[in-house]
């Protein structure tokens, strides 16, 4: 785990920690805005949201649902 390597992380308030994320995410979103975005990955997310706009009430999940999924995901990768 990342975490483990930055000790120093570990030991931030949960506030200091919640800044630290609020950094890291705006850092990420520079960094990703001045790359090209993968043909392929474009691709796909443009076929998910068509599929999506034809189909709303199928082929959508609302965040909580989608959030818990993931969340279920995590702790069977650990």
């Amino acid at each position: 785990m990342l975490l483990e390597k930055l000790p120093a992380v570990q030991s931030l308030a949960p506030e200091e920690k919640w800044l630290l994320i609020d950094e890291l995410w705006r850092d990420l979103a520079r960094q990703l805005e001045s790359s090209p975005a993968d043909a392929q990955t474009v691709a796909l997310l443009e076929a998910r949201f068509a599929e999506y706009l034809a189909n709303p009430e199928t082929t959508g999940s609302p965040a909580d649902e989608a959030f818990a999924r993931l969340a279920e995901r995590k702790r069977q990768w650990k």
